[in-house]
This record gives structure tokens, sequence and C-alpha cells, in this order.
């Protein structure tokens, strides 16, 4: 006669010990999952020249229609100018006949391009990238024609301007014949 454990299993069917664990197939399949999931998704976190650049001109090009807009509703001179590493939003003080920074306006305060990117500006009666580099948006909401170049490394976008504020982006690779 066999004798019986308590748990009612002979002692030849003993429960071997549980080993806690994963093989090392399992870690691989793991591994090789996330490394699909990581290629999949990465390139929507990293941005290439081109994305920042078209990126930071539809913003601009926003800004400059709504500072027209502006100027044209509050019935004051606004201007637009590039700085050494942004761009900002001027207006006229007609007392001092000086140019001051808006500071009222978040929408309107002083912006950083991203590291790397250039801005070069210019109206129809200057050269672009000249010494004013200023453009004026009058209060009449009829301003000179303007562009204004974005640049970051190979990638560029134009932003250009009319006579009755409307603003455009424009990517110089694909516009044929078009001078700077």
């Amino acid at each position: 006669m066999m004798p019986i454990l308590a748990l009612g299993l002979s002692k030849s069917r003993q429960f071997k010990p549980v080993v806690y664990g994963f093989t090392l197939l399992e870690m691989m399949v793991v591994l090789v999952v996330i490394a699909i999931s990581f290629a999949l998704v990465s390139p929507n976190f990293i941005k290439n020249d081109d994305d920042l650049v078209k990126e930071e001109a539809t913003r601009l090009a926003a800004l400059l229609e709504y500072a027209a807009d502006s100027a044209s509703s509050q019935g004051h001179w606004l201007a637009f100018s590039p700085t050494i590493s942004g761009y900002r939003f001027l207006q006229h003080d007609e007392d001092k006949n000086v140019w001051q920074p808006i500071a009222t306006d978040e929408v309107l305060r002083e912006r950083q391009l991203p590291e790397g990117m250039s801005i070069k500006a210019a109206n129809s009666q200057q050269a672009l990238g000249s010494s004013l580099r200023m453009i004026a948006l009058s209060p009449s909401g009829i301003d000179a024609p303007f562009q204004i170049e974005l640049a970051a490394g190979k990638a560029k976008r134009l932003i250009k301007g009319n006579l009755l504020g409307k603003v455009e982006v424009l990517n110089p690779n694909l516009v044929e014949g078009l001078a700077l």
C-alpha cells in the first residue's frame, strides 16, 4: 500500500517547484515589439528643418494678418521687425514719434525663433535683408507689399503680403521663376 499525503496525492506524484520568470524567447519577442512601436512613433516626435520652418512661417503669417487687422481696427500704425534671434511687433507712439515694442498684447509679444533658424524681411521699397528691416502696417488697411524669408538649413519658406493685407506662405523650391 502506498502512503497518501494530506493533499491526496501519492509520493510519486508530488508537485515540482514552480519557477517564475521569462524565457529568453519571451524577452526577445517583447523587445522586438517595443522596437517596432518606437520606430513607428518616433518620426512624429522628431521634426526636420522643413517642418519647423513651415510651422513657424504659418504662425508668423497668422500673426501678420492679426497685426494688420489690429492696426486698421484700432486706427494705429503697427510694424513688424525681425530681431537677432526672432521677431517683434511695434506700435507707433504719435506723441513721441517713435516706434515702441508692443507690451500689452500677448499675441503680438516678442518671439524667439527655434535655434538655427534665420529671418530676413523686406517691403516693396527695400531689398530683402536691408538695414531698415521694418514692415509698417497702416491703419488704413492698405499696406506696402512685403516679403519675409524664414530659413533653417536647406529649408526655406517665403511669407508674402499684398496691398490688401492678404498673407500667404510659399515654398520657394516649388515656385518657379521666383526671384529674391
